[in-house]
């Protein structure tokens, strides 16, 4: 029946506002159903035997010290939420609850893992899972993520507060207790054996909930507690308000790093990736503010918190000065062996900070300890959940770092390996995976385009369904144009862009995302540096600085991303061809622009070098000396297998 109701309901809506699961390729049939919430799943068994996500625990929680399985499973669950890994952390939390109902927090933590969260919210959280009471009742079916098991249990936490409020009421004003004084005798027990009876009475009753905890759990009931919300409005209704009741909460309990990091992430995501003008680094708000020294105080006590050091990698990301977060870093990095977003969270600074080999190392390890989250777990870490999406941002940045920084053997061999996850076969199976996942198909050939293999790419064959691979079929046009162009093929060079134009208007576009931003605006980059590059093999140079300049400016406002939206930087291109016409100002001006926003990459600092020996002022020769010794450490890093000796390889080797 589940299938029947949700099919009907899928055949309503657009694809782009399906709700997650089928985003994610999965039925709700697949998932896993639960008798209540008290089963437990021989996954987290394993799961928690297995996985090694660090040591941390929450000091005093609750209701769960008297069994350890309980605690183990809750442990389980908190590591796995701060580890980003929610859909399993929240079936953590359900069998915690099933040894221990009255751990209120794993209630609370539950209704969070389904939640928004710093990549996931908004319209995008509000939009895909508003519509889920049409086919969920309660959470015995569970589909990730669910505003209805959020708006449950963040209930079923303030309803249990007050029903041990409740029972402890009765037991201080003497009701509830039979058999005392002189009572005992006429039972035939004596007042010892009462008294002793009491006391197991008193051992079996669950305590108290902790102030801290009931008021952490009443403001997450603020934020969950009106499922179906609109999308424009949750900001108002449930995000700012949620925010607020935790900031309250903080001031009474600022040493608390469970309460730090929920103040600190409800602020962010009212302005996830937002948080900084770019690139000037200036706070877009006075939440900015608050959030730096929420963090940066919650460090001081705990320095190897998960949730805190994740969340100051993303608030230093887009500031001014990112290495601040570097000791953040190394505690994600060491820390959590099994955690594959903790560990490839360090190489969104290391690409700030032109360390482009520890970008791809510790992806690399990353995606190792994905690939054992997806053996341990296939149903909350592989293609069928949401997770995945974690999964293949990792291939994605490692082959990011590999382009920057030379690494063409490596960056190809992630990508193929990534090809064999993320395919036209799998496409084919799950269509609604497209609208998230189909971007990354196509890492290889930004891999070729970034090292010049013209004529390998003019053999890469088309995908059999093109609009299903639209995203990929347009990067294999844009592609050709590029070599062809190159290659000195310029009226087949403009066949292609007029191929790949088609592709790039294709309606799709606009619901197709690459993280934080749409096909429909990437494609609209490429084209416009694709009609530049064949401008300049026309000899129309003076058009083609100018669609080149376009086409950076075009680049420079697409929407904030790590890695950027584009996997090679425009202004390569600009500034070497630039050069090769000889306008050498402005070249030197393009290269010193890039290596602002991509330190220490080889490819800028080829052009740079380049551009100041042509220039021969004494005044340079001194920095031509440090930009040499930077290249030096660039050339001999661990994969660097590409001889950079041009900005960008439409350029001429002399």
């Amino acid at each position: 029946m589940i299938e029947e109701v949700s099919s009907e309901y899928t055949n309503r809506i657009p694809e782009h506002k399906l709700p997650i699961w089928h985003y994610q390729g999965v039925e709700p049939s697949q998932h896993q159903q639960l008798e209540g919430d008290n089963m437990l799943s021989p996954i987290h068994q394993e799961a928690r035997e297995a996985f090694n996500l660090g040591t941390y625990q929450r000091r005093n929680v609750s209701n769960i010290d008297h069994n350890a399985e309980a605690r183990a499973f809750f442990d389980l669950g908190l590591r796995l939420m701060l580890s980003y890994q929610h859909e399993m952390a929240s079936k953590a939390f359900l069998s915690c609850l099933a040894l221990s109902p009255y751990c209120v927090l794993a209630h609370g933590f539950i209704a969070l893992c389904h939640s928004p969260n710093y990549n996931f919210k908004g319209e995008a959280y509000y939009e895909s899972t508003n519509h889920l009471e049409d086919i969920t009742q309660h959470d015995l079916l569970c589909i990730f993520p669910s505003q209805q098991v959020a708006d449950r249990h963040s209930r079923l936490a303030v309803e249990k507060i007050e029903e041990l409020r409740k029972l402890h009421r009765g037991k201080s004003s003497g009701g509830g207790k039979k058999g005392k004084g002189k009572k005992g005798k006429k039972t035939g027990t004596s007042n010892k054996e009462e008294e002793k009876s009491n006391r197991d009475d008193d051992d079996e009753r669950p305590t108290l909930v902790s102030d801290a905890e009931a008021q952490l759990l009443t403001a997450i009931r603020v934020l969950t507690c009106v499922p179906g919300v609109d999308s424009g409005l949750s900001e108002d209704i449930v995000g700012r308000p949620y925010a607020n009741a935790m900031r309250k909460v903080y001031e009474k309990y600022p040493e608390d790093p469970e309460i730090a990091y929920c103040l600190a992430e409800s602020l962010m995501v009212l302005n996830a990736w937002n948080l900084y003008e770019f690139p000037s680094g200036k706070p877009y708000s006075p939440d900015t503010v608050e959030v730096r020294a929420v963090l940066e105080r919650a460090l001081t006590i705990h320095p190897q918190h998960a949730g805190l050091c994740h969340m100051y990698v993303h608030l230093s990301e887009m500031s001014a000065h990112p290495a601040l977060a570097l000791e953040a870093c190394s505690h994600l990095r060491a820390d959590f062996p099994h955690a594959g977003h903790l560990i490839h969270m360090p190489t969104h600074i290391d690409v700030l900070v032109g360390d482009y080999e520890s970008c791809v190392e510790y992806n690399c390890l990353a995606i190792q300890a994905d690939q054992f989250a997806m053996k341990i777990s296939p149903s909350t870490a592989g293609k069928e959940s949401f997770y995945f999406g974690y999964v293949v941002h990792d291939y994605h940045m490692a082959v990011y770092g590999a382009i920057l920084g030379g690494m063409e053997g490596k960056g190809m061999e992630v990508a193929k390996e990534l090809n064999v996850l993320v395919n036209e076969e799998m496409f084919g199976e799950f269509p609604y995976l497209t609208s998230y996942l189909e971007t990354y198909s196509a890492l290889e050939i930004h891999v070729m385009i970034r090292f010049g293999r013209w004529r390998e790419l003019l053999e890469v064959e088309l995908p059999k369904d093109p609009r299903l691979m639209l995203f990929r079929a347009a990067s294999i046009r844009f592609a050709r144009g590029l070599a062809l162009a190159a290659l000195g093929s310029v009226e087949e060079a403009k066949s292609e862009a007029d191929h790949f134009d088609e592709l790039r208007k294709d309606p799709d576009a606009e619901f197709r995302i690459l993280h934080n931003n749409t096909v429909k605006d990437l494609l609209a980059v490429d084209s416009v540096m694709l009609r530049g590059e064949i401008a300049y093999r026309e000899g129309n140079y003076e058009m083609a600085f100018d669609l080149l300049r376009k086409a950076v400016d075009m680049q420079d406002k697409l929407n904030y991303d790590e890695p950027w939206g584009k996997m090679q930087p425009i202004r390569h291109a600009l500034g070497g061809l630039l050069l090769e016409q000889g306008h050498v100002d402005e070249s030197e001006s393009v290269f010193r622009d890039d290596l602002k926003l991509h330190p220490k990459n080889p490819w800028a600092l080829v052009g740079l070098i380049k551009c100041l020996e042509l220039k021969g002022t004494k005044c340079c020769s001194k920095e031509i000396v440090d930009l040499r010794e930077t290249l030096r450490i660039q050339r001999e890093g661990k994969w660097a297998d590409f001889d950079v000796s041009v900005a960008c390889e439409c350029c001429q080797r002399n």
